[in-house]
């Protein structure tokens, strides 16, 4: 092939003119070495779209990631499947190459022996920073060396055509495989460089010839890049419409086919040279100014997201267009950058969903997902992504505490972190809390997640900034000092309300005291030892005061009780706090105290030092005592001690308690040795119950049936009595004891009680289907509506006639004395008493006389029964006698 090497600009060094024709072969008209006829490939591309001033993008001609060395030898076997005996086909070339120093065009190369043609390609490739595919088209368009099943030698020797002056023979310096290879790459670096060669420099229109034949003409051509001027430093001329026309043939007299072929051998083997912009991208793209523009040129294809919208890459910028959203959104420098870097789309940003707007001299970008800052110090940009992202603008983002972004969020332990200017965000597992610089400092400084966990929330009070961890707390005092709280000690103080709580903020760190460790808080301290963790607060003047933890021993148990009425266990004894002051309890009254939990229990906080009583002791509480005596250690509660007091206590018939105060009907129960003790909650109503009115108070069911005693228990010549809220228990000495309740109770309290109906002489019992109790002076009978006294002569007088089971049946109601005698209504009749004698009126005549007025009518009292006979019924009475006939009249004679 005929090379041509145009004259060095003027002005230059002679020795630089000497490099440039070295180093700078073109391919003139020649057609290529290896053509269609002899590749068997398929022409693809549209030549058509082939661009003079765009043959081919910078990003494409020099990225040396395109191949790897296996994938350009597995393309080297595609290409020839078969090589002709005696030949040595490129697939399978090698060459012991040679080591090359590196310079500021190439890093060098470290030869080595029998060293096959793709990890020469390989390597050069890195090396130099050329794209492999370009150069095994180069390869392939100069020699024809990628397809030929029967290369000669010398087209090893000059493989690349480097060297290769059209105007005389090659210069045997650039001879070999591996010489034509480097040395071509690096060529194009030099071209790139824009030192030495400008004439087609990118950025400006040139004239380029069709053929070194000047008479076949030339055109103008705007150079978009560098790798489109390298190849018209190698190859100077472009092809004219008759080569484009031809494909891999041959086109007419003022043809070039070099950079043709160039393009459609790379089209055809690799895709694009240059990326297409279409759809709503591209008529964004043109409305910027398309390549001349502030985007520049595309130097990536456009790239589907799965059918969520579409992106490509530009010089200048990238465009994103989500297929749901509103418009394309550039993203730029910095942000575009950091954009990249963190995965564009599938990031947790998401799709850009608004432009970049300037802040604070720098500048930051809206995604779904976040937004990216690009700090004005260095132009850096940083993705700050959700959930940072919210907690990052409820901050002020870049005009609040935190400031700009110093990295982006990264791996920090089992969670993530993102750092800022003045502080940083951490994304534990249940929340993301941001930290200003000094707090961040003292979290990790303590430990970090490691130690406290992870940061829940933060706060000021007065002592200083807090972070309160999931594992710990940390407060930076004003005075800079940082006082961590950690382990068992933070799991107390947290329970307690942290900072918020009742010990309030800590004032120095965990120090070692005794056998234990102690933390110092405002209001209190947190003690551990082997009872366990607890804090002291509302006890601990208390402490100090019985000489503190080295006297008393470390808290086994936390403080129980409201305000003001506290109480807390230390070693064998346990301090209580109150309106009336500090106390020690300890002893066997300790022991009972901190059993029934102490200030929490209805004992409340101790009101005085346990003192000597008989053959006792006993100490006094707010809401009662206890009392240790031979018999038992048991508490008695206020109410019941009123009581107990006015008994005469241990010297009265009660003596000791023997049994815990209980609680009944909304009052207390207690036992002692001679007796109970009942009364209500307030102490109001109550009184002890003894001997054998105790035993009947509860056969008779107690407080649920006769309610609290109302008073203690009264003698009298025929017995013993005791009033209760709902009856009363009568202990007569010549009868069995027993209990007025219920209906019958109300009966005996409205009637008269004790005066007119005297003691009960037996339990109420059913009798002739009637429930009945026995009264000295009279008979109860509960009814269906109510309980009625039969007593007097009355009583004589009913029980002579069969009493409940007898004609008159169940009392309706007690008797009363109308003017003249007295009366009482049975079911089946009436009982009247005057100075005539008692009688009955009942049945027929009976409800005759009744109607017609009764004893108070004009019949008057009774003066006998009812009689009968001759067919009819007839009863007398003071002013006559009523006479029923057989046809149901009646008449009075």
């Amino acid at each position: 092939m005929t090379r041509h090497i145009r004259s060095v600009r003027l002005g230059l060094f002679a020795l630089l003119a000497v490099v440039a024709m070295a180093l700078a072969p073109s391919v003139a008209h020649a057609r290529d070495a290896g053509g269609a006829s002899q590749t068997g490939v398929r022409p693809a591309a549209d030549l058509s779209q082939f661009n003079p001033g765009n043959i081919i993008s910078d990003e494409v001609f020099f990225n040396r990631q395109a191949m790897s060395e296996d994938q350009i030898a597995a393309f080297l076997r595609s290409k020839v499947s078969n090589c002709q005996s005696g030949y040595t086909c490129l697939k399978d070339f090698r060459q012991t190459t040679t080591s090359r120093a590196a310079d500021s065009y190439c890093s060098g190369y470290a030869g080595a022996t029998n060293e096959p043609a793709a990890r020469i390609i390989y390597k050069v490739a890195q090396a130099c920073g050329i794209n492999p595919q370009a150069l095994l088209v180069t390869l392939q368009k100069e020699q024809g060396l990628v397809t030929h099943t029967n290369p000669s030698t010398s087209r090893y020797t000059i493989a690349m055509g480097q060297g290769c002056p059209d105007t005389a023979a090659c210069d045997t310096r650039y001879y070999g495989f591996q010489n034509q290879v480097y040395g071509a790459a690096r060529q194009f670096q030099i071209y790139a460089e824009g030192r030495y060669f400008t004439y087609y420099a990118p950025g400006r229109t040139w004239n380029i010839l069709y053929n070194p034949n000047r008479d076949c003409g030339s055109a103008p051509v705007y150079v978009a890049n560098k790798a489109t001027a390298g190849l018209y430093y190698y190859t100077p001329y472009q092809p004219n419409a008759a080569a484009l026309r031809a494909g891999y043939g041959e086109g007419d007299g003022c043809s070039s086919y070099g950079n043709r072929n160039f393009y459609q051998y790379f089209t055809d083997w690799f895709g694009q040279t240059v990326y297409r912009v279409d759809g709503a991208l591209n008529d964004y793209w043109q409305s910027q100014g398309a390549a001349g523009g502030w985007i520049g040129q595309p130097t990536a294809a456009m790239r589907n997201w799965s059918g969520a919208g579409w992106s490509q890459r530009f010089s200048g910028a990238d465009l994103y267009l989500q297929a749901s959203g509103s418009g394309v959104y550039p993203t730029i420098g910095g942000t575009r950058d950091e954009y990249r870097l963190v995965g564009e789309v599938s990031s947790g940003l998401g799709w850009p969903t608004g432009a970049v707007y300037g802040a604070a001299g720098g500048w930051y970008q809206d995604f779904r997902g976040g937004r990216i800052y690009v700090r004005p110090s260095d132009g850096a940009g940083f993705a700050v992504a959700t959930p940072i992202n919210e907690v990052y603008e409820a901050a002020g983002n870049i005009g609040g505490e935190l400031g700009w972004p110093s990295n982006r969020a990264y791996r920090f332990f089992d969670g993530s972190r993102q750092d800022f200017a003045g502080g940083s965000i951490f994304q534990g597992p249940t929340a993301t809390v941001a930290l200003n610089g000094a707090l961040t400092s003292a979290y990790i400084g303590s430990g970090g997640p490691s130690s406290l966990g992870w940061p829940v929330s933060t706060g000021s009070v007065p002592a200083g900034a807090y972070a309160t961890l999931s594992k710990g707390f940390v407060l930076r005092t004003t005075s800079g000092t940082v006082i961590p709280v950690t382990g068992a000690t933070f799991v107390t103080y947290a329970s307690l309300g942290g900072i918020s709580g009742s010990l309030g903020a800590p004032t120095a760190a965990e120090r070692a005291e005794g056998s234990g460790r102690a933390q110092s808080f405002e209001r209190g301290t947190i003690y551990t030892s082997s009872a366990g963790t607890y804090a002291v607060t509302g006890l601990a003047s208390a402490l100090q005061k019985n000489g503190g933890t080295a006297a008393l021993g470390y808290p086994t148990a936390a403080q129980v009780g409201t305000a003001p009425s506290l109480s807390q266990n230390f070693g064998t004894v346990t301090l209580t706090a109150g309106t009336s002051g500090e106390y020690v309890v300890r002893g066997a009254i300790g022991g009972a105290y901190r059993s029934m939990g102490g200030a929490a229990s209805y004992l409340g906080a101790a009101i005085g030092l346990e003192r000597a009583v008989a053959d006792g002791f006993v100490q006094d509480f707010e809401g009662g005592r206890i009392i240790c005596s031979p018999r038992a250690t048991v508490a008695v509660p206020s109410a019941v001690a009123g009581v107990y007091d006015a008994a005469g206590a241990s010297a009265g018939r009660l003596g000791w308690p023997t049994g815990s105060a209980v609680s009944e009907a909304g009052g207390w129960r207690q036992a002692f040795a001679g007796g109970s003790v009942y009364v209500t909650a307030d102490g109001k109503t109550g009184a002890p119950v003894v001997g054998t009115t105790l035993r009947t108070f509860l056969n008779a069911g107690g407080v649920s049936a006769l309610g609290f005693p109302t008073a203690a228990e009264v003698e009298s010549a025929v017995g013993w009595s005791q009033s209760f809220q709902k009856g009363i228990v009568f202990v007569p000495r010549s009868a069995a004891a027993s209990a007025v309740v219920g209906d019958i109770f109300q009966g005996f309290t409205s009637g008269g009680g004790v005066d007119v109906f005297g003691f009960a002489v037996g339990p109420a019992a059913v009798s002739s289907g009637v429930k009945q109790q026995p009264f000295a002076q009279a008979t109860a009978y509960s009814t269906p509506t109510g309980a009625y006294f039969v007593r007097g002569y009355i009583r004589t007088f009913y029980n002579g006639w069969g009493g409940a089971s007898g004609l008159l049946g169940v009392p309706r109601g007690n008797e009363y004395a109308p003017a003249g005698g007295h009366r009482q209504d049975f079911a089946g009749g009436s009982v009247f008493v005057s100075s005539t004698g008692a009688f009955v009126a009942r049945g027929a005549l009976g409800a005759e006389y009744l109607r017609r007025g009764g004893e108070s009518g004009a019949l008057g009292w009774p003066l006998g029964n009812e009689t009968s006979g001759d067919g009819m019924w007839q009863q007398r009475f003071q002013n006559g006698t009523l006479v029923l006939y057989a046809n149901g009249t009646y008449t009075v004679r």
